[in-house]
């Protein structure tokens, strides 16, 4: 199987799930103190959340350098097909092959060096082991940035014909904050006759620590189709440094419609989000 074909659909349904939690943290700024939370605690969750947004989605845009392959032809032959793909998107870069071991050289952010519009710098090692049925991509990342995000440290991608499971533990910070996390992800198709576009599930978990403390998102059977403005299935659960838990789950009603529920200790806030984005508070009083 050819993961190019994977990179316009995953990159749609992230953004799924970045508007929910999106959605999330602009229905707790706007609501009263929930229980056990105050508002200030309220709107540095939100401001986590963007800021490890905004990670997620460099971190995915690398990942997709490095999808244009197929199981089964061998590790040195993944490796070249790698090369070819990162060489034809991005011919600023020097990219090195050494059997299963690539080096993928970005220069600095004045070289220009530009991918998806964005500006690439840095350097990134792959390691690449392999058999008929999965591959696994051991990235290494050295002062890795798009001008905004910087990354250090490694992340492990297992790919199969259904399924990858991520597994990362990296620094990275920005012109704000300098954090270290860690997370496991496993994303499986939800129909792998329709491929991506019949959605993903993902389950999971980050963690990370910066100046504020330790904040931890579980990710729970959350559903993402690429035709949905949010999740249709699954929870979110936020933990913030003093312990207690914010938590956003997700129901379908019907074919135009989902239901969040966000909950704040004994408290919640029920919308209904149509299929073209509308949003309406259900919540009582």
């Amino acid at each position: 199987m050819a993961y190019s074909a994977w990179i316009p659909q995953v990159r749609s349904v992230l953004r799924v799930s970045s508007g929910a939690l999106a959605l999330a943290g602009v229905t707790l700024l706007s609501s009263a103190c929930f229980d056990r939370v105050s508002n200030a605690e309220l709107r540095e969750a939100l401001v986590e959340l963007v800021a490890d947004g905004q990670v997620m989605a460099f971190e995915n845009e690398i990942v997709e350098l490095t999808t244009s392959f197929t199981i089964g032809d061998g590790v040195a032959a993944v490796a070249e097909e790698i090369r070819a793909f990162v060489e034809s998107q991005l011919p600023c870069s020097t990219v090195t092959v050494e059997g299963a071991h690539l080096e993928l050289d970005f220069g600095e952010l004045g070289d220009a060096c530009e991918y998806n519009g964005h500006t690439f710098a840095g350097v990134i090692e792959l390691d690449l082991t392999g058999d008929a049925d999965s591959i696994t991509v051991d990235h290494m990342f050295t002062g890795v940035t798009n001008g905004e995000v910087t990354l250090d440290g490694a992340k492990q991608v297992v790919w199969t014909t259904k399924s990858r499971a991520i597994a990362t533990d990296y620094a990275w910070k920005t012109d704000e904050r300098a954090v270290e996390g860690t997370s496991e992800r496993v994303q499986t198709l939800l129909d792998p006759d329709a491929g991506v576009r019949g959605g993903i599930e993902i389950n999971g978990a980050r963690q990370w620590t910066g100046e504020s403390g330790d904040w931890e998102l579980s990710i729970d059977g959350v559903e993402i189709r690429w035709m949905d403005p949010i999740p249709q299935a699954g929870q979110y659960t936020l933990t913030i440094p003093r312990g207690n838990q914010l938590s956003l789950s997700f129901t379908r009603i019907d074919e135009d419609t989902i239901e969040a529920v966000i909950a704040v200790g004994a408290r919640t806030r029920v919308f209904h989000v149509n299929s073209a984005g509308g949003v309406s508070d259900e919540s009582a009083g």
